[in-house]
């Protein structure tokens, strides 16, 4: 029917947005929890009835403020009429899931007409959360499953026919992020070639680049993740600088940026060490320690940036943050560090980002002067000895949260004797201790092309977790390469 369309906009004032805005919070949250609880339980648990009452007060209130309550899914943003629903750090998990459970279900919008009942309400979050009990797949089976329980005062709108066909399969994303990552260490290389020349660097294709990896983050952010375990001992700074630009990015979007944001971030994250290419190869090489006047040579490398990116022949495509983070990629939280001569009251939040990711990443690689690299859980708790004094606290929590207590690409051991390495984190914060795992060696120990297991799934009989990880592992000593799992699934 016409009048379920949602081709009509709806304009609001700043001040109504202002006023709006903490009560569109309220419906987003409501949502993802009343979905989340009828996984689990069914409508006539107090624990649904407590979240569900709420929501649908909320969705009377606006219905008799505004005359529509609309919540839709646009370009990896959520609206509620037309007014985009605010993601920071806080709602990441939740925004995450319910735009996975609308793009699951090929639903672009959810729509609430004034006759709204209670009953109805329940109905249909019932129907949303036991889709796969009730073998519901595509969108035209909600909406007669909707038509069959006799909801008529909630629409649904159809996810764009185009967007449908062009979503990638679950393969296809993992060989664009290896194509991807791939594509961005030749164009640092060639960035840099041309610099030497004093040829002009084409930011416009950097620009693209960055814009294909937050896509691709927003498929797959898992795997982008996993993506920055493959470290190149000899060219090591072109793969810390594609891993450091991955990492910002995920970052950044934990940290609800919007994505003209994000691209500036990834472009600044992408050029932080272009300042290196003016230090000795044979500082940047060497096996032993700097002597004094070498290390004194190695911290002009921020300065040297920023000079080098100031001077460009073309900034049009150029975020000018990019000057500040390759500037302060080294300054600690408490203004120590270097350059020296930094004399600014606050450092950039981007460079503040950057330079965890940065730390992250170098200290998780070998080196030329280190021959072992340490595990990601063993970087975050030696960064968090330093939090307040070298990193910003708030965005180092963050980040371990983004990373996880089984961060993708650890070793982990498991109580039934196998080996597996973590690919997926768990959005859910009930089961940040069950990510997915891709089992490597058997119960013996013996090496397998295993599965990818779900830690999270209970057997049915005893309602027990199937496995548990009992602890991380040095892959090195059990002669397992990481980047191999991730470059394997992305064959093709």
């Amino acid at each position: 029917m016409e009048d379920t369309k949602l081709k009509m906009k709806v304009h609001y004032t700043d001040d109504e947005k202002k006023s709006l805005s903490k009560t569109i919070e309220d419906v987003f949250i409501r949502f993802t929890s009343v979905m989340k609880i009828a996984q689990i339980f069914e409508p006539n648990n107090v624990a649904f009835l407590q979240q569900l009452k709420p929501f649908y007060f909320i969705i009377q209130s606006l219905l008799k403020n505004l005359g529509k309550a609309v919540l839709q899914f646009r370009g990896n943003a959520l609206f509620f009429n037309t007014i985009r629903i605010k993601i920071d750090f806080h709602s990441y998990q939740r925004f995450k899931f319910l735009v996975g459970e609308f793009k699951k279900k090929e639903i672009e919008a959810i729509g609430f007409h004034a006759d709204l009942t209670a009953e109805e309400l329940t109905r249909f979050i019932m129907i949303l959360a036991k889709s796969r009990e009730k073998n519901l797949k595509v969108f035209e089976d909600f909406t007669t499953e909707m038509e069959n329980q006799g909801i008529k005062n909630i629409f649904l709108e159809k996810l764009n026919p185009y967007d449908i066909s062009t979503r990638m399969t679950p393969e296809e994303i993992k060989r664009s992020c290896k194509k991807v990552f791939l594509k961005g260490i030749v164009h640092l290389q060639e960035v840099m070639e041309r610099e030497k020349k004093h040829e002009k660097i084409h930011f416009k294709t950097t620009r693209r680049l960055i814009q294909s990896i937050i896509n691709l983050i927003s498929f797959d952010e898992s795997f982008m993740l996993g993506m920055t375990n493959i470290k190149n001992y000899e060219e090591y700074t072109l793969n810390h600088s594609i891993n450091v630009s991955i990492l910002a990015l995920c970052f950044g979007r934990r940290l609800g940026f919007e994505k003209t944001e994000l691209v500036e971030l990834g472009m600044s994250a992408f050029f932080h060490d272009i300042g290196k290419l003016e230090i000795p190869i044979e500082i940047l090489n060497k096996k032993g320690k700097l002597d004094d006047k070498e290390w004194e040579i190695m911290q002009e490398h921020p300065m040297r940036g920023a000079t080098k990116l100031v001077l460009l022949q073309d900034l049009s495509y150029f975020p000018v943050r990019a000057l500040s983070v390759a500037l302060e990629h080294h300054v600690w939280a408490d203004h120590s560090g270097y350059p020296k001569n930094w004399k600014k009251k606050e450092v950039n939040l981007y460079s503040k980002i950057v330079k965890i990711c940065d730390v992250f990443d170098a200290i998780t690689t070998k080196r030329i002067y280190r021959d072992f690299s340490f595990t990601r859980q063993q970087a975050l708790s030696m960064m968090f000895e330093k939090v307040g004094e070298e990193y910003d606290a708030l965005l180092l929590k963050v980040f371990a949260n983004m990373i996880g207590i089984f961060p993708v690409g650890s070793l982990v051991a498991l109580n039934t004797g196998e080996l597996g390495v973590v690919v997926e984190t768990n959005p859910e914060e009930a089961f940040v201790t069950r990510p997915k795992v891709k089992l490597v060696t058997d119960s013996t120990k013996n090496k397998i092309d295993g599965e990818i297991i779900d830690l999270a799934e209970k057997e049915p009989e005893s309602n027990q977790f199937k496995r548990t990880i009992v602890n991380t592992l040095d892959p090195e000593k059990y002669d397992v390469n990481i980047p191999d799992y991730f470059l394997a699934q992305a064959v093709g």
